[in-house]
């Protein structure tokens, strides 16, 4: 038998990095299993690891700590990982000093592997909670941080945040999201868009490229449900994984998300539950 160290890793389609809980349908408890579902080969680094969502009351975990989570991460580079890893989702963080080692981490990471993807979600807050994570993470989004991923999608109020701009119309929201294509940066998708629904039943998405301009609308699900960001990223991703362009990738993704809040209405659960609405 050939030595472990002589092998390869296996080829890996997604590793996501962001809040991992024991219950809940937020971060990796929602994100991974999606993209399992999708039959996509995954790997998960949590940013912070609770008993439950805080939206229950005070959890029991925290923060993982910066020496852990850094070393999972030089953990993937030792073991030659990167090299077989074709997308990265980057979500919710700790505090202000993961984004630094995720910054310098993804750095080494696309040298390394210069056809991975990566994909920012920089969670930070909504326009019904305001800002819930460490203040100064607002500011590290800003940094060039931001501009290592190929694709971001903040829901309008994290533009907001990002632009330092309140939000209001269509032209707005499409003139702070073209500011954010930099470096790496090729596509931004707004979710939760300002001035792009015209009915209080929809939610409006504005996709921005240097080129272009796109928006799109879906029903809007009276659900209970969190997470639903962190699992539409995911479902968006292992479509563009498949060769599918933004533009069917976005509504395609969409009808899922609004398909598994349906069936969570329906049922009166308090997370999502079932992914059998995913094909």
């Amino acid at each position: 038998m050939q030595p472990v160290s002589k092998l390869q890793p296996p080829p890996i389609d997604v590793l996501t990095i962001q809040s991992q809980v024991v219950y809940g349908s937020v971060g990796n408890g929602i994100a991974y299993r999606t993209l399992l579902k999708k039959n996509l080969e995954v790997l998960q680094v949590p940013s912070v690891l609770f008993g439950c969502p805080p939206y229950y009351g005070t959890p029991h975990g925290g923060v993982v700590p910066n020496a852990w989570f850094s070393g999972f991460l030089d953990d993937l580079i030792a073991r030659d990982v990167v090299r077989r890893v074709r997308a990265v989702i980057v979500g919710y963080l700790g505090d202000v000093m993961q984004g630094h080692i995720l910054a310098d981490w993804l750095q080494r990471v696309i040298t390394i592997n210069p056809e991975i993807k990566i994909y920012i979600d920089p969670v930070m807050g909504d326009y019904g909670e305001g800002v819930y994570v460490d203040e100064r993470l607002v500011g590290c989004y800003r940094s060039p941080f931001l501009n290592l991923a190929h694709g971001v999608t903040p829901n309008g109020f994290e533009l907001e945040q990002l632009s330092g701009c309140p939000l209001t119309t269509r032209e707005q929201t499409q003139h702070a999201a073209k500011a954010l294509l930099k470096g790496n940066t090729q596509w931004v998708l707004v979710t939760s868009a300002p001035g792009v629904a015209t009915r209080d039943d929809e939610v409006g998405l504005l996709l921005v490229t240097a080129n272009d301009v796109q928006s799109f609308t879906h029903a809007k699900i009276n659900s209970a449900a969190k997470g639903t960001g962190d699992m539409f990223t995911a479902l968006l991703i292992s479509h563009l994984l498949q060769g599918d362009p933004l533009s069917t990738a976005i509504p395609a993704a969409s009808r899922e998300v609004c398909s598994v809040l349906e069936e969570a209405a329906r049922h009166g659960w308090q997370e999502i539950g079932s992914l059998r609405a995913l094909k």
